[in-house]
Formats: structure tokens, C-alpha cells, sequence
């Protein structure tokens, strides 16, 4: 689906790495993807200006790339504004076994989901992409640009190392997970789907209270939940928080190569992934990459201005 602004009168409201100083989990070697690509569910969004209608975006396109138990209405109020202010097509993708998007329960690995986006790309006729992924979508954007250099003309990374996980993150998600998998009986049913997220929130955080009140959260959009005719589910694949809890490297293969292009790792400086440890093997793969801290962010460093502002400075960058 393609939805083209007709003026530029427009306004809009608003895991996984390596530590220097802690112990890794280290991911399994790369291994072929056990399943064919699959047709992935997407939105694109253009502006065209009211007085040049005959203009269209610039043909390389920005994909967006949630992270785990996300979805594509992750990235709205962020890729609105990249569209606006690149004069790009920002497309927002819901990854294999998330929202929309086809489950599989044989093959949820980033291999599978890299050859995916891959696949979209082809389907958007797109030769080359500008991919910014968060977190499981960093590890993505990560394994793509390394294994086809030549179809990404430039990479942003949110929060995400190339390869492995501090002990500190990876039980900071699995601990995530685990709640998320047992109050998942506890989805409210009979109800519209904001007063699903509302309710599940609530449980959530008085769960979060108890146990680390450090992972409390405000927004209740990124509650993976979806409601229809009264019936809320999960919308993502409870295989993946079963691999989680289970083995991280049943989700997590090691990437390899060199990208020599421009690359944007941009991370939380309150973030338990400490990215910016991870410079020297970030440069090994990523030879012209820069790294950007924002300041008192945690995981979700995109809920920061700072985030934002420079991300399109990177994109606009020529």
C-alpha cells in the first residue's frame, strides 16, 4: 500500500551485541535459511509537493525494521517525518512471524528474515534500500548489507551490535519474554484493541514493578496485541519467545563480510547493549561507520528527538 501527501503542508504527532566489560553469548555461525522468502506485509509513504505533482520520490527507498514482538505501526510518527523531510519512499515492514506479515514455525531465524527483506525489495523493484533497523531489526539491516553489499546504499542500526549479547541484555529480554509469555492468558477479550493494550500494559508494568522496576513502560503501542470482532491475540509468533527463553542462537546467526558504505549505529547511552563498546569489531565489518550516543536513552533510543534529527542527517548526508 502507497499513500502519497499531496502537499507539504503536512503535520504528524508525535538485541543483540558484544561487551567489552561483561560476558558474552556468542551466536551460532551463519547456516542456509530452511524456508523460501515470504511475502511480507509493508506500507510506503511518499510527499509530493502540491505545486510539483509531477515530481516522485527519490528511487532509493528507506525500509524500516521493527525489533522482537514489534510491528510495523512501531515505526509511525517516525517514518512519516522521514518521508517528509528525505523526499524519500519510507516503506514500514512487518517482519516474518510479526503483525501481519505470514508465520512460520519452522524457520524464524535472521537468516530467513534477511532473504525476506530481500525478497520486498525486489517486489518494490527497488535496486538498492536505505535500511534502518531497531534492535532483532538492527541484527537484520546488519545481516543484509553484510551479505548483499550491493543492494544497500546505506545502513542505520538502532541499538544493535553485529554479533552476539551481553549477559546483561539477553536477561534483560528473556526476563521481558518470560512475562509477556505467562500474562498472555491474561489478554483481555470483549474490548476495543486500545483498551486491550491499556489493560495488558497495567498488568504488565505491576508485574515489571515487583520484579525491575527499570523496564516500566508508558506506551502501550508496542503491546503486540490485536483485536478483531471483540477476539485479542498476539500478533507475534509465540515460537520466537519460546526460542528466546529457550536458546538465543535458535534466532541469532553470527554475520560475516564488509560494507563499505555509509553506516549509522545509533544507541541509548542508559542501554544495557552498551553499543559503543563495540566500536573496534563495529569497524572491522562496518569500515566507514559512525556512532552516535544519545544521552539518557535506553533501548528505545527512536522515542528520542536526538534519534530522529540525526537519522535524517545521515540519510540527507550526500
Amino acid at each position: 500500500m502507497k499513500i502519497f501527501l499531496l502537499s507539504v503542508l503536512v503535520c504528524f504527532s508525535s538485541l543483540l551485541q558484544t561487551s567489552l566489560s561483561s560476558p558474552i553469548l556468542a551466536a551460532k555461525d551463519n547456516f542456509p535459511s530452511r524456508s523460501k522468502p515470504v511475502e511480507l506485509k509493508y506500507s510506503c509513504m511518499s510527499v509530493i509537493p502540491a505545486d510539483n505533482q509531477d515530481q516522485r520520490p527519490d528511487d532509493v527507498p528507506i525500509i524500516l525494521l521493527h525489533g522482537l514482538t514489534g510491528n510495523k505501526e512501531s515505526w509511525h510518527g517516525i517514518f512519516e517525518v522521514l518521508a517528509l523531510d528525505t523526499k524519500k519512499e519510507a516503506c514500514i515492514v512487518d517482519l516474518r512471524n510479526h503483525g501481519e506479515s505470514p508465520w512460520n514455525n519452522e524457520a524464524y531465524d535472521v537468516v530467513a528474515m534477511t532473504e525476506d527483506i530481500k525478497h520486498l525489495l525486489d517486489r518494490l523493484k527497488a535496486p538498492k534500500a536505505i535500511i534502518l533497523g531497531h534492535s532483532l531489526g538492527g541484527k537484520i539491516a546488519v545481516h543484509l548489507a553484510l551479505t548483499y553489499p550491493e543492494i544497500v546504499e546505506k545502513i542505520i542500526v538502532e541499538d544493535m551490535r553485529p554479533n552476539g549479547i551481553t549477559l546483561e541484555a539477553l536477561k534483560e529480554v528473556q526476563f521481558y519474554t518470560k512475562v509477556m509469555k505467562d500474562l498472555e492468558k491474561d489478554i483481555p477479550q470483549g474490548v476495543t484493541e486500545i483498551e486491550a493494550k491499556k489493560a495488558f500494559l497495567k498488568l504488565l508494568n505491576e508485574r515489571l514493578e515487583k520484579i525491575n522496576p527499570s523496564l516500566i513502560q508508558n506506551d502501550f503501542s508496542f503491546i503486540p496485541i490485536k483485536c478483531s470482532d471483540g477476539k485479542c491475540q498476539w500478533t507475534t509468533n509465540t515460537v520466537l519467545i519460546d526460542a528466546v527463553l529457550r536458546n538465543m542462537d535458535e534466532l541469532l546467526n553470527d554475520s560475516s563480510g564488509r560494507f563499505e558504505g555509509p553506516a549509522l549505529f545509533i544507541y541509548g547511552g542508559k542501554s544495557s547493549f552498551r553499543v559503543g563498546d563495540d566500536e573496534s569489531n563495529i569497524k572491522k565489518l562496518f569500515p566507514n561507520a559512525k556512532l552516535v550516543e544519545v544521552e539518557g536513552a535506553d533501548h528505545m533510543v527512536h522515542t528520542f528527538k536526538k534519534f530522529t534529527k540525526e537519522v535524517i542527517k545521515f540519510i540527507n548526508n550526500k
